[in-house]
């Protein structure tokens, strides 16, 4: 999957699956999805060569309404009624299901981002397993002993990663965030001032984007990254904190000074992290095209 949605494209598609360019639609009712798929001055489909993605409820619907649109002349480059099953993408939910996919705290947007962190947190597994090996190995442990101590650090990654990911994921759908990203849009105008941060505005948004953006799109799209690694850093360092929260509250295994040292640490931890990979995107960005 493609997802080039974010560079706002007159007419784009949302996302290209398998080189098939898809353009979404949900709306309430089948005709205020598919009327929004078409001109409305002149009547005409607005997105060539592209699939229309609808609510899988009003897919049936959908298709009879693209019908009448093909026999009616308003989608260039057809003329047989029965290409609309061609046109016409049944999507995976449906519209009330995609509202509350949307909104935080339902069990809809909980089950999507559950499926969505399962992968990201099975390559980190992954990964975490196979670094925590190699250690092991150079250091001389035992095959088995080695394999045990990699399985640990694989599940506390992976756990970790998981849990993070939903956390982050349903606070981004509050309006907490959504105040979150006007206050970061007016700290990037305010850094845009210069020439300097206007030129590392650029190169930061180039190297997230993977294409270059420039003035209020610019802008707009470093705004949610900054909110969203903010609230990504704080999650991380709450939750990677939370066994030492217990250790200190309840088994006192820990002193609450020794506490706070670790929070402190696993935040700088966290801060440093996505700042390395921020700027690490802008610096390799000022050389040449991402990837």
């Amino acid at each position: 999957v493609k997802d080039i949605g974010a560079l706002n494209e007159k007419n784009g598609p949302d996302r290209i699956v398998n080189g098939i360019k898809i353009q979404t639609k949900y709306h309430k009712t089948p005709a205020r999805t598919m009327n929004d798929a078409f001109e409305a001055k002149t009547g005409l489909f607005r997105y060539s060569n592209q699939q229309l993605e609808v609510p899988k409820d009003q897919y049936t619907a959908c298709v009879k309404l693209m019908k009448k649109k093909i026999q009616d002349g308003k989608v260039p480059g057809a003329s047989n009624p029965e290409h609309a099953e061609v046109l016409i993408r049944q999507g995976t939910v449906t519209y009330k299901q995609a509202r509350n996919i949307a909104r935080p705290g339902n069990i809809d947007s909980l089950k999507f981002d559950a499926k969505t962190q399962a992968v990201s947190s099975s390559y980190m597994f992954a990964i975490s397993f196979a670094i925590e090996y190699a250690h092991a190995k150079w250091q001389g442990c035992p095959t088995n002993e080695a394999v045990e101590r990699s399985i640990k650090s694989a599940i506390s990654t992976g756990s970790a990663t998981f849990i993070t990911g939903v956390i982050t994921s349903q606070v981004l759908r509050t309006k907490t965030a959504a105040i979150g990203t006007i206050a970061m849009r007016n700290f990037v105008k305010s850094l845009r001032k210069s020439i300097v941060g206007k030129y590392a505005i650029n190169k930061l948004a180039y190297g997230s984007l993977g294409k270059p953006v420039y003035g209020n799109a610019a802008v707009n799209h470093l705004s949610k990254v900054f909110r969203s690694n903010a609230i990504t850093g704080t999650v991380t360092t709450l939750v990677v904190s939370a066994p030492d929260f217990y250790r200190a509250a309840l088994k006192n295994n820990i002193s609450w000074p020794q506490f706070t040292k670790n929070i402190i640490v696993n935040a700088t931890c966290a801060g440093s992290g996505i700042g390395g990979a921020m700027s690490g995107a802008a610096v390799g960005s000022a050389f040449g095209p991402p990837g």
